[in-house]
């Protein structure tokens, strides 16, 4: 592969200061990062953030589901990320958990942009991975899976990268070997995150087809060393399901099967607000840069080389599975973080309209990424309904004795975790709720039975999407319980034979 070189002739920098140069805008741009990252940390935890923590602290084994007595959809090494971060009784230990991982994309997102645009697209490269894995406007001020999984792939696609590229035979296994640890690791985050794994197979069966023996060959050594390396996390993924009790036809149905039930479930009626919020994920990859990125890759980007095609394949599939989620949140687009890096990397370099673009829409990403940070500490000092479920919470921590329980319908566990609260209702999230209790059986059965939660908080109109057309639980609740307080706009229930002493709402 042709790789850019610097001259040592008049008025051209020797290769050692230009290395010395990048390495210092590398260290700069990295700590630059971590600064921005570190003002995220103090932030209130968002809806998933605190779902996965409360989940995590109450993980064992033996329950009804994966991780003991809620269900999650997410596979286990993320919950594993959040299990480490809740060692800690400092909730925002997750965020801090997340910097690493930040810092990895950049680092291996600048080494792949090198080796597809030589110095000037490492640095491009670089620039463009520290707006994504900074930017609040596509979710990565949070930290959960889609953070976590893009850095594992981002990683994957630079080692393999690598492999594809060194000329000695003992480092590309080496290289493969470990691109296909991180490439299978990722869908252990987050399922979909399958672009280390496709872009390996793709480099893998290109290289098989050519009439170039020397690529050929490169592909015959990268293949068996790759799959050993993806065979790892296999492994170990199916040795926690023994030591777990965990049946695999349990596994693939909490983890695949239902996503396509909630697919379904989302689609299948009240379908307002997943299409504005699809039109909002659009409108946010457009106006971050993201989604330019991509579509000046895909429009002429060249796709001669395996490398080439292989990242086409990448960003393809990102977009398919992006739309095949379902619900549109705004971190669904860190899925095509990776690839929209190595793009980057590839056309920064070039004099065409392909690398103008590329370097106005990189620009975009990190102006909108420092427009959107400096925005968001704004609104964490001055707005204080922004974080209305850390008020919620914080509220409902105050007025709570020891021992008592609570729901929060629909939705919002967080709402919980601030709260410190245990539930007796599995099913923390509103699609989980709307899929496998969609006639509500098993939450009216809970509000009736004797482990009653003490309090109900109601996020959402509790006939959101029709769910209680027939009044059923709204009646339950006038029976078992009275309302006491009005949180943040959010009405608030206690049990009838529950006395406490109720705090006034704080400001939102």
């Amino acid at each position: 592969m042709r790789r850019m070189s610097v001259g040592t002739a008049s008025g051209v920098a020797p290769a050692g200061r230009v290395r010395t140069t990048d390495r210092r805008v590398t260290w700069l741009l990295c700590l630059a990062v971590v600064a921005v990252r570190l003002s995220y940390v103090p932030r209130p935890l968002r809806n998933d953030e605190g779902g996965y923590l409360l989940v995590a602290r109450q993980w064992h084994t033996g329950g009804e589901f994966l991780y003991g007595d809620h269900f999650v959809d997410r596979p286990p090494l993320l919950m594993a990320i959040v299990k480490l971060a809740a060692l800690s009784e400092w909730d925002q230990s997750l965020r801090v958990l997340a910097i690493p991982f930040a810092l990895a994309f950049v680092l291996a997102g600048r080494r792949a942009g090198v080796l597809l645009g030589g110095r000037r697209g490492g640095r491009w490269a670089a620039l463009v991975a520290a707006g994504l894995v900074c930017s609040p406007q596509l979710g990565a001020d949070q930290a959960e899976g889609e953070l976590f999984g893009a850095a594992l792939v981002m990683v994957a696609l630079a080692l393999a990268l690598e492999a594809w590229t060194t000329e000695d035979a003992g480092r590309r296994r080496g290289w493969a070997a470990a691109a296909g640890v991180l490439a299978a690791s990722a869908p252990l985050v987050k399922q979909n995150l399958l672009e280390g794994l496709l872009l390996l197979a793709v480099l893998v069966l290109l290289g098989l087809r050519s009439a170039d023996d020397g690529i050929r060959r490169r592909a015959s050594a990268v293949a068996p060393a790759a799959l050993a390396g993806a065979l790892l996390p296999a492994a170990a993924f199916c040795l926690w399901l023994a030591v777990a009790g965990v049946e695999p036809a349990a596994a693939w149905r909490d983890l695949v099967g239902f996503r396509g039930e909630a697919f379904d479930a989302i689609w299948s009626g009240h379908t307002d607000a997943t299409v504005a919020r699809g039109a909002l994920l659009l409108a946010l990859g457009v106006l971050t840069g993201l989604l330019p990125l991509v579509v000046t890759w895909l429009a002429g980007g060249g796709h001669r080389t395996p490398e080439q095609r292989a990242l086409t394949a990448v960003l393809v599939f990102g977009v398919v599975a992006i739309a095949a989620g379902g619900s549109f949140w705004p971190p669904y687009l860190l899925q095509l973080a990776p690839g929209a890096v190595l793009a980057a990397g590839a056309l920064a370099g070039r004099t065409s309209a392909c690398g103008r673009w590329a370097r106005r829409a990189g620009g975009l990403v990190v102006a909108t990424a420092l427009l959107g940070s400096v925005s968001a500490v704004v609104v964490h000092a001055a707005v204080p309904s922004a974080w209305y479920s850390q008020r919620i919470g914080e509220w409902l921590a105050a007025a709570a004795d020891e021992g008592d329980t609570a729901v929060v319908a629909y939705g919002l566990p967080s709402v919980l975790e601030s709260a410190d609260l245990p539930t007796p209702y599995p099913y923390l999230w509103s699609v989980p709720m709307r899929t496998l209790d969609p006639d509500q059986e098993r939450l009216r059965a809970t509000l009736a039975g004797p482990r009653a939660p003490t309090w109900f908080v109601a996020v959402t109109g509790l006939n959101a999407w029709g769910i209680d057309e027939d009044a059923r639980l709204r009646d339950l609740l006038r029976e078992r319980y009275r309302l006491v307080a009005e949180v943040c706009g959010r009405p608030v229930w206690l049990r009838q034979d529950a006395s406490r002493e109720i705090p006034s709402p704080p400001p939102c």
